[in-house]
């Protein structure tokens, strides 16, 4: 998808423009922006030519993730009508498209919509397990503090011991989750790779070409989505129960000491 735009005055610090393409329910599919360090928008003064390939945003991968054959990338838009939208500090215009069905396609619109469906519920739940290790990284940057801090206080030392126990049980999902002795890209080839990038890997596999997923891919993404949504409702668990009770117990001290944010 090429997309052509003019811009007649620019300042490269304090202009914002961005390009956003829109399915007919007016879904945001992927937006690219000149002030954003990912998915960067290059902009020049006058004539700009933008090409998208009309793959959509993929799952989230964490800074350092180290992954062996995975494809965290979203699936490509189905033939159909779309739109895109030029803002310009404010200044909006949109264009609606068209994107027509590859006439060399080996499958029909049925085996694309399955394939896209396939794709999209992949990286639903790897997006969601990615996003719950960043959760489980900055609760226990949290909780290794606070046991450093309260190592040696008497009066809370029923509390470090809750926290290390959370710490292990945060941990345990997250190794569960992701091989966490990657540290390299050669390191796959030592230590063994886990939930979410096995299932990352059915991405890579089923987005190599316009082939619907077979049978067998079905079960192994089935059987794996059921093993990673057992992790993360053990992290839930923790998140409601665990949390919730250290906080209760140190809040008698006039301190609300853990938290998770809201991203």
């Amino acid at each position: 998808m090429v997309t052509y735009f003019n811009i007649k005055d620019l300042d490269e610090k304090k202009d914002t423009i961005t390009l956003t393409y829109y399915n007919q329910a007016k879904d945001t599919l992927k937006s690219f922006g000149n002030q954003t360090k990912e998915d960067k928008l290059k902009v020049e003064k006058g004539a700009n030519m933008f090409v998208w390939d009309m793959y959509q945003k993929g799952a989230e991968k964490l800074d350092g993730m180290i992954l062996w054959w995975a494809d965290l990338e979203g699936p490509r838009v189905l033939p159909g009508e779309y739109a895109v939208e030029l803002n310009v500090n404010g200044n909006k215009q949109r264009k609606n498209f068209t994107v027509l069905p590859n006439p060399n396609a080996e499958t029909d619109a049925a085996g694309l919509k399955a394939q896209y469906e396939f794709i999209t519920d992949v990286n639903a739940t790897v997006d969601e397990a990615h996003k719950s290790i960043k959760k489980i990284r900055k609760i226990n940057d949290q909780l290794k503090s606070f046991q450093t801090q309260y190592q040696d206080k008497t009066e809370v030392k029923d509390l470090v011991e809750k926290a290390k126990e959370m710490e292990k049980r945060f941990g345990e999902i997250e190794k569960a989750l992701y091989q966490t002795q990657n540290k390299s890209g050669q390191d796959p080839l030592n230590f063994p790779i886990k939930l979410t990038n096995k299932l990352a890997h059915l991405n890579s596999l089923v987005g190599m070409d316009d082939f619907p997923p077979t049978d067998q891919d079905i079960a192994v993404k089935n059987e794996l989505t059921s093993e990673i949504k057992k992790e993360l409702s053990a992290f839930n668990s923790l998140i409601d129960k665990e949390i919730e009770d250290f906080n209760r117990q140190f809040n008698a001290k006039n301190l609300n000491y853990l938290f998770l944010d809201a991203q």
